[in-house]
């Protein structure tokens, strides 16, 4: 399974959708929501919101490059990352983005023990350890915690071979921090801010993308904070976009209505797209 968190086209025959809380007029309903979701954040992360201005989701999308993100970054942003994510070294070591706040999600990978972007899979431990030491950092898990798998227990290891830049043992100092729910979460893919999401009945772990999903997390979470706490987040988008620039649009997810639901996006939320 390959994912892609830029909104391509579908149109397959889908699940009928329960009604979602994020896009009913239920204000209690979405608070009581949102409430859940920073109880659920990693404690690193909670400390963190109090002292951002935006929250940032940023794409796997290769069309974004590192002077782009420069000059969209502010010094007050938590970064939103997710799975092998782009530009590793540069989160980590660039004099803008080192600094910032960062929230890590990693994806179970079907019904296996693995998750995309850690070990046995393609990862960036060596800039992940880094960030770590430099600004608040907090990982969610979708569905269960990190089981420490090994090569043997990947079913479809042709999805992602190894070779020489997979780091296949996780260090010490970061099983401390996957192990320490000050530092790491679990969040379903089942959540209820997706209960709308149209499903594929055809295809097994049809889901939403995972950029979809923590954009409706997070856009709980602002909701929250800002009806509960009088705290106003933007919620910024980058290189979520509307058409297929890739080859790594997987067809369980249902990009038609991920599209749909950011066109045109609600008040407080800026997408900014990436060619």
């Amino acid at each position: 399974m390959t994912e892609n968190t830029t909104l391509a086209h579908s149109t397959r025959a889908c699940t009928s959708p329960a009604p979602n809380l994020m896009s009913q007029p239920n204000h209690s309903a979405s608070t009581d929501q949102g409430k859940a979701i920073f109880s659920g954040l990693p404690t690193r992360i909670q400390q963190a919101l109090g002292q951002s201005q935006r929250i940032v989701l940023i794409a796997n999308n290769p069309s974004i490059t590192t002077e782009t993100l420069d000059a969209l970054l502010h010094p007050d942003d938590l970064l939103v990352l997710f799975n092998h994510f782009i530009h590793a070294d540069y989160f980590a070591t660039s004099p803008k983005a080192s600094s910032l706040a960062k929230l890590l999600f990693f994806r179970q990978i079907g019904d296996s023990m693995l998750h995309f972007g850690l070990p046995p899979r393609h990862n960036n431990l060596p800039s992940i350890i880094k960030m770590a030491n430099q600004a608040p950092t907090g990982f969610l898990l979708s569905n269960i915690a990190y089981q420490y798998p090994r090569l043997q227990d990947d079913p479809s290891p042709d999805d992602d071979p190894i070779d020489e830049q997979v780091l296949l043992e996780v260090p010490d100092s970061l099983r401390l921090l996957l192990d320490n729910p000050a530092y790491s979460r679990v969040l379903s893919e089942d959540h209820s801010v997706v209960a709308d999401y149209p499903h594929f009945a055809d295809i097994h772990s049809s889901a939403p993308s995972s950029g979809f999903l923590l954009y409706r997390v997070m856009l709980a979470l602002r909701h929250y904070m800002q009806h509960s706490q009088e705290r106003y987040l933007e919620l910024v988008l980058i290189g979520f976009n509307h058409d297929d620039k890739t080859n790594h649009f997987w067809a369980g997810h249902n990009w038609a209505f991920e599209r749909q639901a950011l066109t045109p996006p609600p008040n407080g939320v800026r997408v900014i797209q990436q060619y």
